[in-house]
């Protein structure tokens, strides 16, 4: 009989197995599992515990992580997941604020639920992959605008840091937490800004890494600025420095963001897979 199960170690190598076959759909997943296996590591607020949907014929057909820092990531193959009142009992004891996966799915476990919930704010967004990276390598040039971020701009461009967390609809993170973001990332090439000689205005970084896979993202420039290219010519130094490290470059962008996609075209990245967030409140 088919079921929904608390996966363990035991159960690593098929669920590594299922996530690298299915990977660009699997994608929120892998970050996770690369990080801690199957283990949650409840001092990491990106661990979390792993459920898996097994068919009649124990093949595992779906797979559903609930982190610590409640979010629901998902991917599922088999819509019979959608019967099982275990999953409903699982989201409704762990309450996550966010849900994430492939679009489709997201949609197919989103009915099981809806109605449960007070609140929630739905948006689409898709991952995108620089394949050409050749063009990109010879057509690269140095400029001399933009510089690796220093310990000390979390503490002196505190507002535009602030103004950074809002506009991506983050709480507020500490100057220490800010300052350990970039000091990760010094000389690494990891995190780059643009000043105007007195203030930071344009930034961006390497937010995670995903196998052979470097995910670019925080892409953000202070509405004064805007429209001087800012934002291309850090995606371009940052896919550079990921790809001469021996990863490929590849960002998540919200699907009504037309802007950043034609720049991100521009740079040769094309689309993967469509994902669907949901902001939820119960």
């Amino acid at each position: 009989m088919s079921s929904i199960k608390k996966l363990t170690q035991s159960d690593h190598e098929i669920v590594k197995s299922y996530i690298y076959q299915n990977f660009w759909g699997c994608i929120e997943i892998a970050k996770v599992f690369d990080k801690n296996g199957l283990k949650n590591k409840l001092s990491d607020k990106n661990s979390g515990d792993f459920l898996g949907f097994f068919t009649d014929e124990n093949n595992l057909e779906g797979i559903f992580v609930f982190t610590n820092n409640r979010r629901f990531l998902l991917h599922v193959k088999n819509s019979d997941v959608t019967k099982k009142v275990d999953l409903l009992k699982a989201i409704k004891y762990y309450k996550p604020e966010f849900m994430s996966g492939p679009s489709e799915h997201v949609k197919m476990v989103w009915h099981m639920f809806e109605r449960t919930v007070k609140r929630y704010k739905y948006s689409n967004s898709m991952y995108m992959v620089l394949e050409d990276y050749q063009t990109l390598l010879n057509q690269f040039k140095e400029n001399e605008s933009i510089r690796e971020a220093s310990k000390a701009d979390a503490k002196e461009q505190i507002k535009f840091f602030l103004e950074l967390e809002k506009h991506f609809g983050r709480n507020h993170m500490t100057i220490n937490q800010l300052q350990n973001r970039i000091v990760e990332r010094i000389g690494l090439k990891e995190y780059l800004v643009i000043d105007d000689g007195i203030r930071v205005v344009a930034q961006g970084f390497v937010e995670d890494k995903i196998k052979a896979f470097s995910q670019i993202g925080g892409i953000y420039t202070t509405p004064k600025f805007r429209n001087n290219g800012y934002a291309r010519t850090i995606v371009e130094h940052l896919s550079y420095y990921v790809i001469q490290n021996g990863n490929i470059p590849i960002l998540a962008v919200l699907k009504d963001n037309d802007s950043a996609i034609k720049v991100y075209e521009s740079l040769q990245f094309i689309a993967k897979v469509d994902f669907s967030i949901i902001e939820l409140e119960f």
